[in-house]
């Protein structure tokens, strides 16, 4: 729709461009070509308008029937619960994001706070395909062209992954295809009034996503040549541009405003001095030009050229790779040199700097999703050129075959590919009813006793935690504390207020090596007295002061903090940390593959339950009694059998869980076990293992009568 009305004005703008053309002597910029089943200008630019409206309708459509309807993996929930909080999200900030998504969550009553988030990214996706639509087809003069941009971009797999998830990747290709939208314009009637909203426009995706930065070291000095015959060049042209553009980074003053308040118990940094706005700003803890801290990982700058392309040819059926070079060496006209120019050096700008400073090791497939993020940017310029690749083949096929016939083929093709596209991925991306997440952070919370300490490393179970506490009221009484975020010097003076009767002790508020410090032992020792401490899979490795004093008891999905030389009461301590075992819908493997944190949820679930009864086994390898030994195994033993009577591990349950659970019921060294010992191992040996016990196994099994 906005470009249906962009272009209405640009038609305005071509007839008074025309009407002073021979007064000024200037040339009246070329018309688009005219497109399948229209005739003149009027008639072509009501016929894009009206596939602009269908094709936003089209993608909306769709991403809404398959949108999170709670909070998804990564970023989303730190980004979604710090927004709806008033506090900081990870630098850069992400100040138009926080913004943006407070007043949309405020102004729309609709589901979640993260539904909304998502519902609010599914917008800006539809708009950025609309965009590129409108741009693709004021470059061709071919409206199939600008839809076979649409399928080949908003359609696939990666895009459309990010158009259903509360993240910023959505909105900044919104404003990134707008940027090029309005570069477009500026070429084909330059007007000082759209340079000054091309400034704005680029202020705003500046304020949104960094990396918008490597299309605007390109666009903006054409801009300012171009605009040389207009004025642009003037100190007041200048001074007016470098206020829209201050104007556009309005949204960076919600950083240290939110910082100043410091009413938000979710936020990262301390933005209340010039150096900590600008330690946050230029994201210095990762590495201001890096995508994560810890410097060069083993993916060369080839490797990973090779790893965008390779996606971008499985998720385009390879048909926008061949058509994108062939749009980026011959366009077609209507297709100016200078602007198309400026297009290319912003892709090659791109693809050279951020795969020279991507550092992520693509042989681990968890960052190589982190890092296929990225390439959605430069994927619709690739886009865009395809569809003036389109229009060039179109252009050449009417040598040998009737125009009329050519245009309804050529337009035939593209709603096949369009169909296409939306038909593979409709259903592998439908995430309608993903609650893995959701139901992940309820596991962690739902399990601990009341006013618990829970300690936790990474992206996945902080984020699911805070986002149900803060955002949807979930077991707020339960201390979240981040163990790597405790590391740095701004965490606890920050936050430190929202963890009520938590002591922090130590001169200096934070956790690290050092007199005025505190380390880990430091920090139970306070607190183990009045609080229950679990934490989520493991402490800091480096730091092993605790292991003199404590140690840690399986706990469902987390680990329980306790004094060394604590009783463990096997029947108690079964009846505590069985229930807060995963008993959640677990998501399919083969939909969500290495590269999502769904299968990250996947595998911890599948390990939770078997690491209790592991627990319970190696306590009895040194029991003191040979009945505390055999209660022991008795506690094992009921875990491996809740597994079979969990229907959520239908389905999913490997052959040595069998193995595991003869082996408990054999270890009680009870008769009445007898039958299960036989019913788990054969069930085993039935599997066919590759497995050197298998003859003792058979022995056993052949043995019980």
């Amino acid at each position: 729709a906005f470009g249906a009305l962009e272009m209405a004005k640009q038609r305005r703008a071509f007839a008074a461009h025309a009407r002073t053309a021979s007064v000024e002597g200037t040339t009246v910029p070329p018309q688009p070509a005219q497109c399948e089943t229209t005739t003149g200008m009027s008639g072509l630019l009501d016929y894009v308008g009206s596939v602009a409206a269908g094709l936003f309708v089209l993608q909306l459509g769709c991403f809404v029937a398959t949108l999170h309807p709670s909070v998804p993996g990564g970023d989303s929930g730190e980004l979604i619960s710090v927004a709806h909080v008033g506090g900081v999200p990870h630098p850069p900030g992400y100040p138009l994001f926080s913004v943006a998504n407070m007043l949309f969550a405020g102004i729309v009553p609709i589901g979640s706070i993260a539904y909304r988030a998502n519902l609010l990214s599914a917008i800006c996706a539809a708009g950025a395909g609309t965009l590129l639509y409108s741009t693709t087809v004021l470059l061709s003069g071919c409206v199939s062209s600008g839809v076979l941009a649409v399928a080949l971009f908003s359609f696939s797999r990666l895009q459309w992954l990010y158009s259903i998830t509360g993240e910023v990747f959505a909105l900044n290709n919104l404003l990134v295809a707008a940027l090029l939208h309005q570069l477009v314009l500026f070429d084909r009637a330059p007007t000082v009034s759209l340079a000054w909203r091309g400034a704005v426009l680029a202020g705003l995706a500046l304020a949104n996503q960094h990396t918008a930065v490597l299309y605007l070291v390109v666009i903006v000095p054409w801009v300012l040549l171009r605009g040389r015959s207009i004025g642009l060049l003037t100190p007041r042209s200048i001074a007016v541009l470098i206020l829209c553009g201050v104007a556009g980074l309005a949204p960076y003053l919600y950083i240290p405003w939110s910082s100043l308040r410091n009413t938000a118990p979710l936020t990262w940094g301390d933005q209340r001095s010039l150096s900590g706005f600008a330690t946050h700003l230029l994201r210095k803890e990762y590495g201001t030009f890096d995508l994560a801290k810890g410097g060069r990982e083993t993916a060369s700058f080839w490797r990973a050229v090779e790893a965008h392309a390779t996606s971008l040819a499985r998720e385009t059926m390879r048909i926008c790779p061949v058509l994108s070079v062939v749009g980026a060496v011959v366009p077609p006209r209507p297709c100016r040199w200078g602007v198309h120019m400026a297009v290319v050096a912003c892709l090659v700008v791109y693809l050279g700097f951020f795969n020279w400073r991507a550092n992520l090791d693509l042989s681990n497939r968890l960052l190589a999703g982190v890092q296929e993020r990225f390439w959605m940017q430069p994927n619709l310029v690739f886009s865009l050129f395809a569809g003036l690749g389109y229009r060039r083949l179109l252009v050449s096929a009417r040598r040998v075959a009737p125009s009329r016939t050519v245009e309804v083929v050529g337009f035939a093709v593209v709603v096949a590919v369009l169909a296409v596209q939306i038909g593979r991925n409709f259903e592998k991306l439908d995430e309608s009813n993903n609650y893995v997440v959701h139901d992940f952070g309820r596991t962690l919370l739902d399990g601990l006793p009341p006013d618990s300490i829970l300690l936790t490393m990474g992206d996945l179970p902080g984020n699911a935690a805070r986002y149900l506490q803060n955002c949807d009221g979930v077991r707020p009484d339960v201390r979240v504390i981040d163990l790597e975020m405790m590391t740095t010097p701004w965490y606890l003076p920050m936050t430190s207020w929202a963890f009520p009767g938590v002591v922090f002790p130590g001169q200096i508020k934070r956790y690290s090596f050092g007199a005025e410090h505190f380390d880990m032992k430091m920090f139970f020792d306070a607190n183990i007295d009045t609080f229950d401490i679990f934490v989520y899979e493991n402490l800091n490795a480096e730091d092993g002061s605790w292991r003199d004093g404590y140690e840690v008891w399986r706990h469902g999905a987390t680990r329980a903090i306790k004094r060394k030389g604590t009783r463990l009461n096997a029947t108690a301590w079964l009846a505590s940390a069985l229930p807060a075992t995963p008993n959640h819908t677990l998501p399919d493997p083969a939909k969500h593959d290495e590269r999502t944190w769904e299968h990250v949820v996947y595998d911890s679930a599948m390990a939770s339950a078997v690491h209790l009864a592991m627990f319970f086994e190696s306590r009895a390898g040194s029991a003191a009694t040979v009945a505390e030994k055999a209660q022991l195994y008795e506690a094992a033993a009921t875990v491996y059998e809740s597994l079979y009577t969990r229907t959520v591990f239908d389905g999913h349950r490997p052959s040595f869980w069998h193995k595991n659970a003869g082996l408990a019921y054999y270890n009680t060294q009870n008769a009445a076990h007898s039958a299960k010992v036989k019913e788990h191992w054969q069930a085993y040996l039935d599997s066919n293992p590759d497995d050197p016990q298998v003859s003792d196994i058979a022995s056993i099994v052949k043995g019980i009568s």
